[in-house]
């Protein structure tokens, strides 16, 4: 009986000093960060859905960078059903020099009718964890349908950040979207073509207003 115990003691341990280092492992590769790197932060909108991680948007705003010399790796910090208030008590885990933090969030307020006072006090919070990032904040529009007035205070929470906090705006409009061609079956998610669109806009937003170079 001692020895079966002895056993399960030494399988425990060896199993949880494993589970250590693999956290640790995982804190190693957020923390040390090179010099040239983006930040993704966005919700599910980041995630790859029914798809392989090289159609996600950042893994193809990643090649294409590589594809025009610019030396630079996109981080992909997404997590569904995100909210700003989920997003900011996660924030402290992605410690690092990153030379740009492409930030969309929002959405999942807008889906569950959170306070715009909060979402706008959230995203600041947020931003100023990143003293010396380039941030782009990526505005959000919600359906014409919605509630005129919550539509409005929604689109203003990003306008006025970017004003107040002297960041680069990057109106995110889905006009061109098509659901036959843009969207998987379930029409909530998005396919491959839709993060090929997202990462060239994104892409030629970045090199008109200089945001990346290729040295």
């Amino acid at each position: 009986m001692k020895k079966i115990i002895l056993t399960i003691l030494t399988l425990f341990l060896l199993i949880s000093c494993n589970e250590k280092e693999i956290v640790e492992e995982e804190n190693q590769t957020i923390t040390n960060i090179e010099k040239y790197n983006i930040l993704a932060l966005w919700d599910s909108l980041t995630a790859w859905y029914n798809l392989e991680y090289s159609d996600s948007y950042p893994s193809q705003l990643e090649n294409k960078l590589e594809e025009k010399n610019y030396n630079y790796k996109v981080i992909n910090a997404w997590v569904s059903w995100d909210t700003s208030k989920n997003l900011l008590s996660r924030i402290d885990l992605y410690t690092g020099n990153y030379e740009i933090i492409l930030l969309n969030i929002g959405w999942n307020d807008w889906l569950r009718s959170l306070s715009t006072n909060d979402l706008k006090e959230n995203i600041t919070t947020i931003i100023n964890k990143f003293p010396e990032s380039k941030i782009v904040l990526f505005s959000i529009d919600i359906p014409w349908n919605y509630s005129l007035l919550y539509r409005n205070k929604l689109k203003n929470v990003y306008k006025e950040i970017s004003e107040e906090k002297e960041i680069y705006y990057y109106w995110l409009f889905f006009e061109w979207l098509d659901y036959s061609k843009h969207f998987l079956n379930d029409k909530i998610h998005p396919n491959k073509e839709w993060y090929k669109i997202i990462s060239e806009n994104i892409i030629e937003y970045l090199i008109e207003n200089k945001l990346i170079k290729n040295d």
